[in-house]
């Protein structure tokens, strides 16, 4: 019944560098199915209650923010090693209820899960060149 919201990573390319933050952020829109039970219409709303992020270095985070993107970010990780085909996993735990066409509204018991993860990407020092345009600019 559920599926995931997505995982958006931010910066969205092939590479990002350590030591800079990578932004993770997904939807906390809940998600309704409608259906007939017995001849009566019931609908089953689920609501994203927490987000467990696994950056895919060993370390894990747990919030009941969704994150945003740059420049209000909330959720994000610095990396302190390069890496190749390094994947963000997006564990979400729901919590859902049932209505009536009356408006009764009741809670289901336990939580669903949901899991997204962000498209690999490699893990990449920053580069510095050192360049002498100032000099040859004036002639040297």
């Amino acid at each position: 019944m559920v599926s995931g919201n997505g995982l958006t990573r931010q910066p969205g390319g092939p590479q990002a560098l350590v030591t800079k933050p990578v932004i993770a952020y997904t939807s906390d829109a809940p998600q309704t199915l409608t259906t007939t039970v017995a001849g009566t219409q019931v609908t089953v709303t689920a609501t994203p209650t927490s987000y467990r992020w696994d950056w895919g270095d060993a370390t894990t985070d747990t919030t009941t923010d969704p994150g945003a993107p740059w420049p209000d970010h909330t959720v994000h990780h610095t990396y302190a090693t390069t890496a190749t085909d390094v994947t963000i996993t997006l564990t979400t735990t729901w919590t859902a209820t049932w209505s009536l066409p009356d408006g009764t509204t009741h809670d289901l018991d336990g939580t669903l899960t949901t899991t997204d993860t962000a498209t690999p990407f490699d893990l990449v020092r920053p580069l510095a060149y050192l360049t002498d345009d100032a000099e040859h600019a004036q002639g040297h």
